[in-house]
């Protein structure tokens, strides 16, 4: 290509950017310009409405959460004091429940042990009154002996004592009578509860009289007492 054609084709080529030139600055300016500023303001606008739609939704939805946050927590809180009074209310049941348990094993242990007195002294009572059965029965089978040898008789007083009556002990007057009230206790004991004249020792006799259950040798000793007085 030559010098002249390169001039020519440069030429047109700042023809065309003139022109294009021209075209830009006549679509950037002026009416153009303005137009395309208000649509770029008015979307902008639009946009910051949206925004701000959604900021006040969001402020409001978050306001919301903390209210129903702050009605949780009340909530909660109630439920955490009354869970805490119903565990106050259990232990005290529980503590009334095993106080009650242990008063109703003591209360078992004693009536066990109630029980097994009741039926040892149903065995002393069993005891006591067989002896005091083999006691009277020896005081009646005694009693033609004690009459043949040791003029004696006995007789059973209103209070259900036995009253032993000897006589042919003094001398001058054979007739009268010396006595003692015998009684089988209900320990299965003999006692003597009256006795006319008082023999001194007489507390030792019986003690002897229940050690040996010599009743006759008693009897003996009595009348022997009896004629140390005249």
């Amino acid at each position: 290509m030559s010098t002249e054609d390169l001039k020519m084709e440069l030429e047109k080529m700042s023809s065309k950017l003139d022109q294009v030139q021209d075209k830009v600055l006549k679509d950037w300016s002026g009416d153009g310009i303005q137009e395309y500023m208000k649509e770029q303001r008015r979307l902008q606008e639009e946009s910051m409405a949206k925004a701000r739609e959604q900021m006040a939704v969001l402020h409001s939805s978050l306001e919301q959460l903390k209210g129903q946050a702050q009605v949780n927590q009340k909530v909660i809180g109630e439920r955490v004091e009354k869970l805490k009074d119903m565990r106050k209310e259990i232990e005290d049941i529980q503590t009334v429940a095993d106080d009650m348990l242990r008063e109703r094993e003591l209360a078992e242990k004693e009536m066990a042990a109630t029980q097994g007195d009741i039926a040892q002294e149903k065995e002393l009572l069993h005891t006591q009154e067989m002896v005091t059965q083999q006691r009277l029965q020896v005081l009646e089978k005694s009693a033609d002996w004690f009459k043949d040898r040791l003029a004696f008789n006995f007789k059973k007083t209103p209070a259900g004592r036995v009253q032993m009556i000897l006589t042919c002990i003094d001398h001058k007057d054979p007739t009268r009578p010396f006595f003692f009230d015998l009684e089988v206790t209900p320990e299965g004991k003999y006692a003597v509860t009256a006795c006319e004249p008082r023999v001194t020792d007489l507390d030792e006799l019986v003690e002897k009289l229940n050690s040996t259950n010599n009743l006759r040798s008693f009897v003996i000793t009595m009348r022997q007492r009896f004629k140390k007085m005249i």
